[in-house]
């Protein structure tokens, strides 16, 4: 091989590597456009996770709330429904002493 040939084929190297080197320095700039639109997308995913874990804070202290208002309103209906049993129980001796004939 004469020098010229070599000379030749050194330069083919050369152009290979710099169109190489652009192809890779493109290559990183495009996966550089796509991190910067993960990371945003990531960005905008936490945000809208920590309202969603704000939201169901809020919500589960409402169920809470509510929870325990319905507690009470249950207690209060059992007694109410106890009172009702008591009158109905003291009613119905009345009915049935005036049906045996005794008075009360």
């Amino acid at each position: 091989m004469t020098a010229e040939q070599r000379l030749d084929r050194l330069e083919r190297v050369a152009k290979l590597f710099v169109a190489a080197g652009i192809r890779a320095r493109r290559d990183m700039r495009h996966l550089d456009e796509k991190i910067g639109i993960l990371v945003d997308a990531q960005i905008a995913n936490e945000e809208k996770f920590a309202a969603l874990a704000d939201s169901q804070r809020r919500t589960d202290r409402r169920l809470d709330t509510a929870q325990l208002a319905n507690e009470e309103r249950f207690a209060a209906l059992a007694d109410s429904q106890r009172h009702t049993d008591e009158k109905l129980a003291a009613l119905i001796d009345v009915v049935r002493g005036q049906n045996n004939g005794q008075q009360t």
